[in-house]
């Protein structure tokens, strides 16, 4: 079964049961499926063909999810764009794919003329000019490449992901089986569309399960998460550590704690995307009594890996037992297992895992060997099969679930005929998230202040990617081959 046919069925199924609700707007499966019908055609009639990428950036709302479905109905494969990149970030990415269309949101339109003028031939499209045309869905394999996610890779530049439907399915019905979703259940989703994360648990997955999904446009201002759990009677909470970690310590008054402690209907709570704390799980759980699943994975894996079980033992600082149908193993140096409780690098296998890296045939035999993804972070599997992430191998920074990979900072940085050497490292900020700082040495007799660096970037790079502080330094610890050890530089940062 490919994504546009579970959709179908769901609203066979489903007819009348709301999927999206979002403001004062209610589109039931039926709905939605006749809207994505009716993309398609129009998709297919501005040259959209089989196999065609097409991305999508837009704010979190209704058509992105059209979009998205109409898109894999017409026989393409869908792009989800990080919407906070540059023009410029963004137009490597569709460059990089060879994409045919860019369908964009209302607040994109200087964003679609700038890509526009930089990619001779793609043609860019408001959603609402999408003509509404019948099409005949096209009939593709569960093995075909459903989606192209794009994620740093140790260049620094991005790489896309090619996810099959049955990569995508298959994780969001192992997903449901362990948080034991139904159709009874409403999902708030208020994270970006465009991530790993919320499109396989907070997209697919309702549609797996016939569940409703509670949208906002954005987590701002935060009162509007608060009243959407009451109002929309939310049974699952999705969200990063960052938010949890909010929840967990805000002031709240006296009332607000017993509405939320006595009044909510939510019965469980998911965290993805970044590290949780431990201390904030308890404290989380603590305040308001319900259970709060950390799991793990990563944008090769569709993504979910693993979860701590709503039903049976949950350990804090565990990202849980991997997914029903799928394998993980810890290895040495030496490419063997290695026993329980000892830390190696973590590799997956199973249904989930990504077809490669596209049109990155050598980077996609580094990873994918036997059927197993080397995923590239050191863990340890406890005896009872529940996976401790230890640490990274590579140098991947996550800010609020997003990545950045510091390369991409330091490649720009070093143009700057006034720096000599730099280096981007990630210190973590105690909320589950990292503080992105970057190390500098000016050379000889230059003069350049951290307001330069900042004016110096911008335009350049994502908000998002900006470092948040900056230390000037008179040399760099260095391996006897002269690499910059970062490791030390998290060390001297945290004794400062």
């Amino acid at each position: 079964m490919t994504l546009s046919e579970l959709l179908t069925a769901r609203a066979r199924q489903y007819s009348r049961n709301v999927y999206i609700k979002f403001e004062n707007r209610r589109l039931s499966f039926s709905e939605m499926d006749r809207l994505a019908g009716l993309a398609a055609g129009g998709l297919r009639a501005l040259g959209l063909n089989n196999t065609d990428r097409a991305a999508i950036l837009m704010e979190n709302c209704p058509e992105y999810v059209i979009s998205f479905f109409a898109i894999l109905r017409a026989g393409g494969i869908a792009v989800p764009v990080n919407s906070f990149l540059t023009p410029g970030e963004i137009s490597y990415i569709l460059n990089d794919c060879n994409c045919r269309i860019l369908v964009y949101g209302k607040g994109f339109s200087r964003h679609a003329e700038k890509i526009r003028d930089s990619i001779p031939g793609l043609k860019t499209v408001r959603f609402e000019e999408i003509p509404g045309q019948d099409y005949a869905a096209y009939r593709g394999d569960s093995g075909d490449t459903a989606v192209l996610l794009y994620t740093s890779g140790t260049t620094g530049f991005p790489k896309g992901a090619m996810l099959s439907h049955k990569n995508l399915i298959s994780n969001a019905e192992a997903c449901m089986k362990v948080i034991q979703v139904s159709h009874r259940d409403r999902v708030l989703l208020f994270l970006p569309l465009f991530h790993s994360f919320s499109l396989t648990v907070c997209v697919i997955l309702p549609v797996c399960a016939g569940a409703c999904i509670v949208l906002l446009e954005s987590v701002k201002p935060f009162s509007r998460l608060i009243n959407a759990i009451f109002r929309d009677r939310i049974t699952l909470f999705v969200g990063v550590p960052t938010v949890y970690n909010i929840l967990s310590k805000k002031r709240l008054p006296f009332f607000a704690k017993y509405l939320l402690k006595f009044l909510m209907n939510i019965r469980a709570c998911i965290s993805g995307a970044a590290a949780l704390p431990a201390d904030t799980i308890r404290a989380f759980e603590e305040r308001f009594k319900v259970p709060l699943l950390e799991g793990y994975g990563l944008t090769e894996t569709s993504p979910v890996v693993s979860v701590n079980p709503l039903n049976g033992v949950r350990k804090p600082g565990s990202v849980g037992p991997p997914l029903p149908g799928i394998e993980v193993a810890v290895i040495g140096e030496d490419g063997k297992r290695i026993p329980a409780g000892e830390i190696g690098e973590l590799i997956v296998k199973g249904p989930n895992v990504m077809k490669g890296y596209f049109n990155r045939e050598e980077e996609t035999a580094g990873v994918l060997k036997d059927g197993w993804l080397y995923t590239g972070d050191m863990a340890k599997i406890d005896e009872d099969g529940y996976i401790y992430i230890v640490d990274r191998k590579k140098d991947l920074i996550i800010i609020d679930g997003m990545n950045v990979y510091p390369k991409q900072v330091e490649d720009i940085v070093i143009k700057d005929p006034r720096i000599e050497e730099c280096a981007m490292v990630g210190i973590p900020d105690g909320r589950g998230s990292e503080i992105p700082v970057l190390f500098l040495k000016k050379a000889d007799n230059a003069a350049v202040s951290e307001n330069e660096i900042r004016d110096y970037l911008k335009g350049h790079i994502a908000r998002f990617k900006m470092p948040r502080r900056m230390v000037f330094v008179d040399r760099f610890p260095k391996t006897a081959t002269g690499k910059i050890k970062k490791t030390e530089l998290r060390k001297s940062f945290n004794t400062s």
